[in-house]
């Protein structure tokens, strides 16, 4: 079994969210508030019926905020690989639907009540086990952690053995010595009740003897009536023989009067109709007479219809002649056009293609640049360079004087400002003159260098102007060759259309030749209107003939078939008349030997015989109808005899059933309960124990102890140390608590499962070792336990379930 798939509408948090699962391990993660409870909660709801308000204390707070109404669906295959699909609406009226899958659509299955409804699903589920599938979600499938934890931390020992004998299904057996004994009282109830009923019966019972009396007298009344029955039966049935000829007779008189007036009709009416057929024959050689007087006549008729049929045809022909030489004018006329035009067009190109190169050439002459502007234009490198390094010259020089006059203080006192000793190169000369010269030589090359410099710059910005005027003179040229290369182009066209041109001057030739040459043609018809008027004239004149000819053609033709069918007929009438006179005769004969009178006494008889057997017959049943009375009184009495012995033996069985139902309670009900908790918590021990070494990566025991209590047992300095659920840490009893449950899963033969945050209270060690764990049994590892589970659904925020899950579902995001 397998849950493909949930899809929430107005659900809490969840406005409409689908959500798709895998077969193993599917984990749900995401921040707290998300929802993640929420789709639990709706599976619960939705495929296992439990109550809303199992979740939420009103159920308006299982809808989203501001919603009436919400529906959960949910789509699951079964074992058999059937995909089926359960939907449940929350909010008044709630609807539960069950659908199957068939040619990829969801048909619904009707059921008439929810309790159908959920009986169906568990079966589908594999869990129709006899307890509601709510309670099996609820206390085992998919409980909440902490609710699950709530059986364990029970102090009282009573209460914890009823929540695990109701989780185990064994409470059964302490429920049922509890109501044996009210089952008991009910036994013994039943035993005061059948004796009163005895004694009742047993009153009734005594007028039988009666009432058989009674039954013996009427049948002795029957027989004697049923004896005279017999007797009118007889004479009626000799009456009825002695009947059944005369009324034959009767019948055959009648019958042969029948026929006589038949014939007699038949006869009458051939004679009317040999009349009309005799008129009919009159009217054939009448019209044979006129048609052959008109055969002539008819047939010079039908030579002129053939002669102007013809005519009506050549007349189309010159029609079509007259319509195609008036269609062939018009094209020549279109193409005369057409010439002209194009002749025309062509002309005026030309011209406007020379006009336009002869205005390329002078714009091009106009566009070709000076010799001076290419002398320029060709030194500006040459100028840029020496301007270039005149201004570096000028910098230098810049620099000289300025490290002169820094130093000029310094050498009026004699000594190197960069040695810092006496400067050997004055000489004895006045060190004041010295620097003064060399400044005012400096001053002179300066001013050179400017007056170079702004001759120079001068010129590079004339040879700049002289350049940006040599590019737009480029550009200009690019354009003028563009518009010479398209004006080829057009004038490749234009020589296009003359040559096409020519060719339009053939077809028009020809379209003015082919006009004169169907007009030739329609020579061949200039008397067509004469002949057709002299062949409409002839056939007139004959149109009298024919017309006589056509009416009385088919009497004439009929005239044989006429003939014939008088003569029949005739042949008929003979034939009837003879038959009449034999019936005649038949019917004198038959009335001779008929007695009337002998047949009317006989009829009074069988009346009469009629209403004595009738009298005799209600007798019969009034007194067989007593009879049954009786008969059914007395059966009713036989029976209610034996209800009061079938209450006697009764009483009896339920005696023994009061000494069993003691017996049970006193000895069975009593002790089953903790035999069966014992073979549970034997084998749920055995398999939760190695799913707890797995979680713990300890050597500790886990054991499910009498009472239903947590115990681990360990070697502690060499002695066996036990520790029960109060003496466990946080951890050590939520992993107990987790393997258990994995464990009871497994007893109970669930295919599903949910856990909500199993990591609670587990260290990081433990909590990576019950994601393996988990991994274990979804591969069936042989030292954890085997495969029995088709997915697992987990809440968690733990990483160590991402390395094993089948699935994560990022929730809220």
């Amino acid at each position: 079994m397998q849950i493909i798939s949930i899809h929430l509408k107005n659900i809490k948090s969840h406005r409409d969210r689908e959500l798709s699962f895998s077969s193993g391990i599917n984990v749900l993660s995401g921040p707290n508030g998300v929802g993640k409870s929420t789709v639990f909660e709706a599976i619960g709801y939705a495929l296992f019926g439990v109550d809303a308000r199992d979740f939420v204390t009103n159920i308006d707070r299982f809808l989203s905020i501001g919603a009436k109404k919400g529906e959960i669906s949910v789509v699951f295959k079964t074992s058999n690989d059937e995909l089926w699909k359960v939907s449940r609406t929350v909010g008044t009226p709630s609807k539960w639907l069950l659908y199957k899958e068939s040619g990829g659509s969801f048909e619904v299955e009707e059921h008439a009540n929810t309790e159908e409804t959920e009986a169906r699903i568990a079966e589908l589920l594999g869990l129709n086990n006899g307890r509601r599938l709510a309670d099996q979600f609820k206390l085992v499938i998919g409980p909440f952690q902490n609710e699950f934890l709530g059986p364990f931390v029970i102090k009282q020992q009573t209460k914890r053995q009823e929540a695990f004998d109701e989780i185990l299904g064994i409470d059964a057996w302490r429920t049922t010595y509890k109501g044996t004994s009210d089952l008991l009282k009910a036994i013994q109830k039943k035993i005061e009740v059948l004796s009163a009923e005895i004694k009742l019966l047993q009153d009734q019972v005594a007028v039988l003897p009666q009432k058989q009396e009674e039954q013996a007298a009427i049948a002795t009344t029957l027989q004697q009536k049923q004896g005279e029955l017999q007797q009118k039966q007889a004479a009626l049935k000799q009456a009825e023989s002695q009947l059944i000829d005369l009324d034959a007779q009767e019948k055959a008189l009648t019958a042969l009067t029948i026929e006589l007036q038949r014939t007699a009709d038949r006869i009458k009416d051939g004679t009317d109709k040999i009349a009309d057929k005799q008129k009919e024959v009159d009217t054939s050689w009448k019209a044979k007479a006129v048609v052959e007087a008109s055969r002539a006549g008819k047939e010079a008729y039908d030579v002129a219809e053939v002669h102007l049929t013809e005519l009506r045809a050549k007349e189309q022909q010159r029609r079509a002649a007259e319509k195609e030489i008036t269609a062939l004018e018009k094209e020549a006329q279109r193409l005369t056009q057409s010439v002209e035009h194009e002749q025309a067009e062509i002309a005026k190109t030309e011209a406007l293609l020379a006009e336009e190169k002869s205005g390329f050439a002078a714009a091009r002459t106009s566009l070709q640049p000076n010799q001076a502007m290419q002398d320029a234009v060709a030194g500006l490198p040459t100028q840029r360079t020496s301007l270039e390094r005149l201004k570096a010259d000028l910098a230098q020089l810049s620099g000289r004087r300025a490290g002169l006059e820094e130093g000029q203080d310094k050498l009026a006192e004699g000594v190197c400002p960069f040695f810092q000793e006496k400067c050997r190169n004055l000489e004895d000369r006045p060190a004041k003159d010295l620097i003064t010269k060399k400044l005012t030589d400096l001053d002179q090359t300066q001013t050179i260098l400017n007056e170079l410099i702004a001759t120079l710059t001068q010129q590079v910005k004339a040879a700049e102007v002289a350049e940006k005027e040599l590019h737009g003179l480029t550009v200009r040229l690019q354009e003028l060759d563009k518009q010479v290369a398209t004006l080829a182009t057009k004038r490749a066209k234009n020589q296009e259309r003359a040559t096409k041109l020519e060719g339009l001057k053939q077809q028009q030739a020809t379209a003015a030749a082919k006009v004169l040459e169907h007009k030739a043609l329609l020579q061949a018809f200039a008397n067509l209107d004469s002949e057709i008027e002299q062949a409409e004239q002839l056939r007139k004149q004959h149109q009298e003939s024919r017309d006589a000819f056509t009416t009385n053609l088919k009497d004439a033709e009929e005239l044989e078939s006429r003939l014939q069918t008088l003569e029949k007929w005739q042949a008929k009438l003979v034939e009837l008349k003879q038959e009449q006179a034999d019936k005649q005769a038949e019917l004198i004969q038959s009335k001779a030997s008929y007695q009337v009178e002998q047949h009317q006494q006989l009829r009074a008889d069988k009346d009469r015989l009629l209403t004595e057997v009738a009298t005799i017959t209600q007798q019969i049943e009034s007194l067989t109808k007593d009879q049954q009375r009786l008969s059914q009184e007395i059966l009713s009495l036989l029976c209610l005899q034996e209800n009061a012995a079938s209450k006697q033996t009764a009483i009896t069985s339920y005696t023994a059933k009061e000494k069993l139902v003691k017996f049970l309670r006193n000895q069975v009900f009593k002790n089953v309960s903790e035999q069966l908790s014992e073979r549970f918590r034997e084998e749920i021990s055995l398999r939760a124990d190695r799913i707890y070494r797995t979680i713990a990566e300890s050597d500790e025991e886990l054991h499910w102890g009498e009472k239903y209590q947590i115990i681990l047992r360990d070697m502690h300095d060499g002695q066996l140390r036990e520790r029960t659920d109060d003496q466990l840490s946080g951890g050590q009893t939520m992993s107990a608590v987790v393997a258990l449950r994995l464990a009871l899963l497994q007893t109970i033969g669930a295919r599903i499962a949910f856990f909500d945050e199993p990591t609670s209270n587990l260290d990081a060690a433990r909590r990576e070792n019950l994601a393996h764990a988990f991994r274990a049994i979804d591969v069936g590892r042989e030292e954890v336990t085997e495969h029995w589970y088709d997915q697992l659904f987990l809440i968690s925020h733990d990483v160590a379930f991402t390395e094993i899950t089948d699935q994560m579902l990022q929730v809220g995001c």
